[in-house]
């Protein structure tokens, strides 16, 4: 929390919508602003649902110190999340090019 509030003060917003991160902001927010879910069975959704089981293993599997499987299964979900927002980012900008 304490850095959502300092990174504003520490960083200039970028110069240009370039960086790949900047447009997942860009997708994300104008997803919301769609009124769009971010959780649901439809696609890119169902890549979230799919990831919270998948993250849930992984903090077990850390717990139990078992760090093949935390690794394979934090893996597995940080894919999930480039692959969704990923997608986010392509429906955006197919949305704005016109």
């Amino acid at each position: 929390m304490i850095f959502t509030v300092v990174n504003p003060v520490l960083f200039d917003p970028p110069e240009n919508n370039d960086a790949w991160m900047t447009r997942v902001v860009l997708a994300e927010q104008w997803w919301k602003n769609e009124d769009r879910r971010f959780i649901g069975l439809s696609y890119p959704n169902v890549l979230t649902v799919v990831n919270i089981p998948t993250t849930i293993y992984a903090i077990i599997a850390a717990y139990r110190k078992q760090p093949v499987r935390s690794a394979l299964a934090g893996a597995v979900s940080m894919l999930l999340k480039f692959w969704y927002v990923a997608e986010l980012v392509r429906e955006y900008e197919a949305e704005n090019e016109h």
